[in-house]
């Protein structure tokens, strides 16, 4: 006897990923219209990141995908800052707003978030902002952070994770590879990131109830031992 139930249908697949050659492709193009589209969305939210850097004049930072250097302006000129990104369209628009803006104290190079040229714990504090998912391995990006970072810094992230509202969840993990297309995955969660890295949340939180952005600060020191 025939089976009369439906056809099977392949569940969507949401795992797409990134790879860092097509991604530097698509944001040599995002470059051109960055800063007046999604720019203009994070920008007050990359100004709250970096304020909680709690800097001391003489810090040495580094901002890990840099992009068109909007933030460039709020890092005060006491400190040194090392701009990075991968994409070198959106390099040579920051570099556009060091020489407007006479930013003496700024630095920027072009390379692999994944695989810096920096020595171990060159930093007092490192900046990732909305980087972490649009790079092919956000564990390893959070290992080189921590690698770069001293004992007693911070890492400071801000980014779109996956949301914990079973319906939102679920559209972002399903529209995951057209957004992947673009230039970000939408189905990362921020467990899933730091899993296996040694990293200890601080704290994290939103700047409003209807955020889709987190700003995370992380340090690569552990807890004290609890004596038993």
């Amino acid at each position: 006897m025939p089976d009369a139930s439906p056809p099977r249908t392949s569940a969507p697949q949401t795992n797409a990923t990134m790879s860092e050659p097509a991604t530097s492709r698509i944001y040599d193009l995002w470059a051109k219209t960055y800063d007046c589209t999604f720019g203009r969305l994070i920008h007050k939210r990359q100004t709250r990141a970096i304020s909680e850097m709690r800097h001391q004049p003489g810090d040495r930072v580094l901002d890990l995908g840099i992009g068109t250097g909007m933030s460039l302006h709020q890092y005060p000129d006491t400190l040194e800052v090392v701009g990075m990104d991968l994409s070198a369209g959106m390099l040579a628009k920051a570099a556009e707003k060091v020489d407007e803006h006479n930013l003496s104290h700024v630095s920027l190079i072009r390379g692999n978030a994944l695989e810096t040229p920096f020595a171990d714990h060159s930093f007092d504090h490192v900046v990732i902002s909305h980087t972490i998912s649009v790079v092919s391995e956000p564990n390893k990006l959070l290992h080189e952070a921590k690698r770069l970072v001293k004992p007693d810094g911070k890492i400071i992230v801000l980014n779109h994770f996956c949301s914990k509202t079973p319906v939102v969840g679920w559209f972002e993990r399903v529209a995951n590879p057209l957004f992947v297309k673009i230039g970000w995955r939408s189905d990362l969660t921020l467990e899933e990131c730091l899993e296996g890295v040694g990293l200890r949340v601080l704290y994290h939180f939103k700047t409003s109830a209807v955020d889709i952005w987190q700003i995370v600060v992380l340090s690569p020191k552990r807890l004290p031992l609890t004596p038993g």
